[in-house]
Order: C-alpha cells, then structure tokens, then sequence
C-alpha cells in the first residue's frame, strides 16, 4: 500500500474544513495558525523511513471478513489473522492514539503543539475516508487498474476540488467519537465497487497501449462526471469528522482556554 493520500491538496482541504467546523472555544487555539495546521497535514506520507509507517494509513476489511464484524483491539485482530494483523493496515488504533495526543497537546496549554497533533490526526482521519484504503486491492492490481489509486484520490482533487465550494456542518459533541473510525471505514468501502465500476468505463476512452501512462481527457471527464460527487462529499466528511475530533478532545480535556500568545 502506497504511504500517499489524497496528496497535499486533498490534506489541506480537511484541515481547513475542520476548522472551519469549530466553534469559538476551540477555535481561539488555532487563530493565526490556521496555515500551519495545513502545512503538515501531509507530514506522515513523507515518514518513509519508518517501516511501520504505511499500514498506519488503511485497513484491509477483506481478510477479516464481514466490515461489520471488523476487530475493534489490536488483540482482537490478532485473534482473528494472526501475527500479520499490522500488515493489513492500523489506522483506527491510529487514529484513537493521535486523538489521545491532541487531548494532551490540549491539557499542555502549547498551542503550537495542539496545531502540530491537529495536523498529524487530519491526516489520518483524512485518510479513512478514501474507499481504497480499505481494500486489499488498494490500487487495481487485481482488477488491471494499476493507479486508480491515486487518478481518484489525487488526480481528480487536483483537477476539481477548491476548499471554498465545499462545506461542513458545525462541529458536535460526541461521547462515543473514539468508537467512529470503524464505522467511516466500512461506509468508506461499500464505496469501492462503483469506483472500480467507474474507472473502467472512463478507461474505455483510453488506448490500451497508453494506459499505463497517461488518461486522456475523456477519461477524466467521465470519471469525474461520476465520482466527482463521492470525493467532494468523502473530503468534507473527512473535515467534519476531523472538526468532530477538535472538539471532543477540547472537551475531553477541560475545555481550556486558548492562553494568550506570546509577543512577537
């Protein structure tokens, strides 16, 4: 599985959703610093020099089965796929871990340091969102799709999407948040059979001895006339969830106080 997601643009999109989501509270924490959340929103995608880095970004629901009855512990996975379970990706475990990191970075009082954790949960959460990322054929390569991986969650957000003509509802309470990733993961795949249904067809427009390299206009207008809708709607639950995640770990730590920034 391929460390990239949604690329840079696509990272930037849910963190200025996010925080376009919060309420006041929240919010002060981030006044002046909105750019830099955005800057290392895509940060773990350049952590190649960690080995257990990749499978920090997806989970493969085939080996386990039924999405509905997916592990919700690491030894649970364990039990069901033995010593590989790491292998088929962690990014709910993920996910509760860095949302763990925010509440700290919240309790600290540093609010560069809750600007940093934002950014590093976004990533992940952002990346639960993308249907590929939870499948075993992650890129085509069992269907002869090779780079439908990143033609959707790259390619078509390149092209299409600006953070202004997308939109999030406010931010909301939510006792249960640790408990979400799994259900964005099994909402995320049911996504996947139409995304491969929809690449084929634009990819008929494609003459087979240039697929391997380039899309011809065609194909992406097609593409994007069918899955434009599923990315614009996966990057705002993307940024919603992630403003979900702001809110609930100011909560979780005491609703704090944004303390005054130093002078400049």
């Amino acid at each position: 599985m391929p460390l990239r997601a949604w690329g840079d643009k696509g990272h930037r999109v849910v963190s200025t959703l996010a925080l376009r989501s919060l309420p006041e509270g929240p919010k002060a924490w981030f006044a002046g610093r909105e750019a830099d959340v955005c800057d290392h929103a895509s940060d773990p995608d350049h952590w190649k020099s960690d080995r257990k880095e990749g499978p920090r970004h997806f989970l493969d629901m085939e080996p386990y089965g039924d999405p509905g009855h997916l592990p919700r512990t690491l030894e649970e996975a364990y039990a069901k796929v033995g010593g590989g379970y790491y292998q088929l990706g962690v990014v709910p475990w993920i996910i509760q871990d860095r949302w763990r990191d925010l509440v700290d970075a919240f309790r600290s009082g540093d609010a560069a340091r809750v600007g940093f954790a934002t950014a590093i949960l976004g990533h992940y959460i952002a990346d639960a969102h993308v249907p590929l990322h939870t499948t075993t054929n992650h890129d085509g390569q069992f269907t002869n799709q090779r780079g439908v991986h990143s033609r959707w969650e790259s390619g078509l957000v390149e092209r299409h999407i600006a953070a202004e003509d997308l939109s999030v509802p406010p931010a909301r309470a939510d006792e249960a948040f640790v408990t979400r990733p799994w259900d964005w993961l099994r909402a995320s795949h049911a996504l996947v059979p139409q995304l491969l249904e929809d690449d084929r067809e634009a990819d008929r427009t494609s003459p087979q001895h240039d697929r391997g390299r380039s899309r011809t206009p065609a194909y992406w207008m097609i593409f994007w006339n069918k899955q434009g809708p599923v990315v614009k709607r996966q990057l705002e639950l993307g940024g919603q969830h992630l403003g979900d995640a702001i809110l609930n770990a100011w909560i979780s730590a005491g609703r704090p106080p944004c303390p005054p920034r130093p002078q400049e």
